[in-house]
């Protein structure tokens, strides 16, 4: 903005009908231009002053620091608003990249499942313990046992001496 352009929305800055966007611009131009913010508290003054008169109000004391103010309330309000919309957008993004993600590990666990379930069918019946169990590890009447003796006046070869009889035989 420039200064022609600041100076001609000082009395709708002052009569509060600047549109948000012109007010956010003006605002940033009053705050760097020195020569602008004089013209307006020049004319806030006047303005301000003729209002409090019109209404038979006392004279405020301090018109520059009402107007000081006001300008820091608009801005800081303006920067919380700016502040807001960007935690906002990042709750957001965040909040989406943690559903993704939430997704994305699902979606491994599927696969997995699936897999684990090709290659039980593959294996077929026997895979599954629960099939054997009864059979196998529970004897019935049927079932001879046989127990082997061991007799121990017989002496028994050593690991090593297995080892060279089987090397003998080798060669």
């Amino acid at each position: 903005m420039t200064c022609l352009e600041a100076q001609s929305k000082i009395i709708a800055y002052i009569d509060y009908s600047l549109d948000k966007d012109d007010r956010k611009e003006f605002l940033n131009h009053i705050n760097r231009c020195a020569d602008c913010k004089e013209e307006l508290n020049i004319y806030y003054t006047m303005i301000e002053g003729m209002r409090q008169m019109d209404n038979n109000l006392p004279l405020s004391v301090d018109l520059t620091k009402q107007l000081d103010n006001r300008i820091y309330r608009e801005l800081k309000s303006s920067r919380q608003r700016k502040d807001f919309f960007r935690s906002s957008i990042l709750i957001v993004m965040i909040g989406v990249l943690g559903f993704a993600i939430l997704a994305y590990v699902n979606f491994l666990n599927i696969l997995h499942m699936d897999e684990q379930n090709r290659m039980k069918e593959n294996q077929g019946e026997y895979y599954f313990s629960e099939f054997f169990d009864e059979r196998l590890f529970v004897p019935s009447e049927e079932t001879k046992v046989i127990s082997i003796n061991l007799d121990e006046s017989v002496q028994q070869d050593s690991f090593y001496d297995k080892v060279k009889q089987h090397n003998m035989l080798k060669k």
